[in-house]
């Protein structure tokens, strides 16, 4: 097992990257996080991931998402605010855990709003990732 805790943000961001297969949902929900830039910083996220090595020898990583979604509602993570929010919207782009926009994602500013119409807009194809 890959231990993430050392690793750069950047390093870190990298191996998510290498993660998502070109998965466009996933690759989305990497992008979101890159774009508030919060979560890449906190090391209790890195405890959440898995990852291995891929056949050109690079380190790649991805959430354990189930584990990763009881800790956030365990309050392992924190309080529910912005960065709790974005964090969850990004789990639910990888498909295992649905949040509810009405009562979720209330009280966002404007600019994470629309980081997060940009990553709907990538998880389907339709948005270049700058």
């Amino acid at each position: 097992m890959i231990d993430f805790s050392g690793m750069s943000s950047v390093g870190f961001l990298e191996a998510l990257k290498r993660g998502t297969d070109c998965v466009w949902p996933l690759e989305a929900a990497v992008w979101l996080l890159e774009g508030t830039g919060v979560w890449l910083e906190d090391l209790r996220l890195r405890q959440y991931v898995v990852g291995g090595i891929d056949g050109e020898g690079e380190v790649w990583a991805g959430f354990e998402v189930p584990r990763l979604r009881a800790a956030i509602e365990a309050g392992e993570l924190g309080e529910h605010g912005e960065e709790l929010i974005v964090l969850c919207f990004a789990l639910s782009l990888y498909g295992y855990s649905p949040i509810s926009l009405r009562y979720d994602c209330w009280g966002l500013s404007e600019d994470v709003v629309q980081l997060m119409g940009k990553a709907l807009l990538i998880a389907n194809g339709y948005a270049e990732r700058d």
